[in-house]
């Protein structure tokens, strides 16, 4: 059985090697493809945690889980839909600031589909008196569709390089023997590193309780790219 195995396994690595060889022998264009596009996120993830130490204890968690409710509701947020408890395996976090304080305190994500909403949501928390808030994370509803158009797009530029490269030889490109995406991202800022184009958004990202922003505020693009390299066989 051993000498069997050890005989499948030369025929096995002999074929491959054939194959790859095969491959190699192959006149072939080896060409990359680009492509990329903008799109304005229309889902804006917020971060909200409140808590009583906010207060100095004068309002419980439940006071400023109500007041930010209503805040939401009044500017149109569906709270139902698009407002979740952060933390579902327990309702409250527990802040031990000493032996004998404890704090508690709930953790919120808010969606919203709009730079100008966005503000919106920051400075009405602030009047609340709910200041703990940041942007968590921003995407776009249709990312994949586009990332899928954005990947044909990268390789018809790897054709159209393959045949700017042949055709002043007078030869032509066949099949694609190979083809590898290298790349496939979707840029995005995270955490400290969203930027908000309108400097007065930004301030109320930063916790400022100004009321005068620009109606026009839009948050950066996000960039959806593809970067592949291809394998043309030559004829």
């Amino acid at each position: 059985m051993k000498k069997i195995f050890v005989l499948i396994a030369i025929f096995t690595s002999i074929t491959a090697f054939s194959q790859e060889k095969n491959f190699i022998d192959k006149p072939y264009l080896e060409v990359q493809g680009k492509a990329d596009t903008l799109v304005t996120p229309n889902r804006i993830y917020i971060d909200v945690l409140i808590s009583e130490k906010d207060t100095k204890g004068k309002k419980s968690v439940e006071d400023l889980e109500n007041e930010m409710l209503t805040k939401l509701k009044s500017l149109g947020i569906d709270t139902e839909k698009n407002v979740t408890m952060q933390d579902m395996m327990s309702n409250y976090k527990k802040y031990f600031l000493k032996q004998t304080d404890i704090q508690k305190a709930k953790s919120y994500s808010v969606l919203v589909y709009d730079a100008k909403t966005t503000a919106k949501v920051f400075i009405g928390l602030e009047e609340v008196g709910i200041s703990n808030i940041s942007i968590d994370k921003l995407e776009h509803s249709e990312e994949k569709k586009i990332q899928l158009v954005i990947n044909s797009k990268a390789m018809e530029n790897a054709k159209a390089n393959a045949l700017s490269f042949t055709k002043p030889l007078g030869q032509n490109i066949g099949k694609a023997l190979f083809i590898n995406q290298t790349k496939n991202i979707a840029y995005r800022g995270s955490g400290d590193q969203i930027r908000i184009r309108d400097a007065a958004l930004q301030e109320v990202a930063y916790k400022t309780k100004s009321q005068d922003y620009n109606e026009n505020i839009e948050f950066e693009k996000i960039k959806i790219s593809s970067e592949i390299g291809v394998r043309f066989a030559l004829e």
